[in-house]
């Protein structure tokens, strides 16, 4: 039986930082390695899985390799570990399409079109006399202001 599967981004992650110590987040994003997986969720990973961990208390966070880690790029370099295959092999065939131009539509149902008239969908007409008011204009000092923009004198 083998030993734990790590993707090559993470061991080549862990090699760096076996190598060059040390990385914040933000360095994590920079790497070339760190593939299509965000940063801050990929270190995450990695602490939970317990490789890396945060060095010191420090702003912004820095995170090492574990001794875990170590253990990891290890087994994998010595063949005790293994590497998540960077290609899909399909597990089943897709099935066939069907050609659409042998579907027929589902037929209306000629009953509800017929006895419903959806009034909820008529213009809104609202309460008799309820604008009237938008007829009256404003007083502005000793003007009246209407909406369509006469002027008159108050008295």
């Amino acid at each position: 039986m083998m030993g734990p599967t790590y993707q090559p981004s993470t061991i080549a992650i862990l090699k760096h930082l076996q190598q060059h110590g040390p990385l914040t987040v933000d360095e994590f994003g920079k790497l070339k390695h760190i593939g299509t997986t965000a940063p801050g969720v990929r270190v995450a990973s990695m602490v939970k899985r317990g490789t890396v961990a945060r060095v010191d208390m420090s702003r912004p966070a820095r995170y090492a390799i574990t001794k875990r880690g170590v253990e990891a790029v290890n087994a994998v370099a010595n063949g005790q570990g293994n590497l998540v295959p960077r290609t899909l092999i399909p597990v089943a065939q897709t099935p066939a399409v069907v050609p659409t131009a042998q579907l027929l539509p589902a037929p209306a149902c000629r009953a509800s079109v017929e006895s419903y008239k959806a009034p909820e969908l008529r213009p809104f007409d609202g309460r008799p006399g309820a604008m009237d008011a938008f007829a009256l204009p404003s007083r502005m000092g000793k003007s009246l202001q209407y909406r369509d923009g006469r002027t008159e004198a108050a008295a």
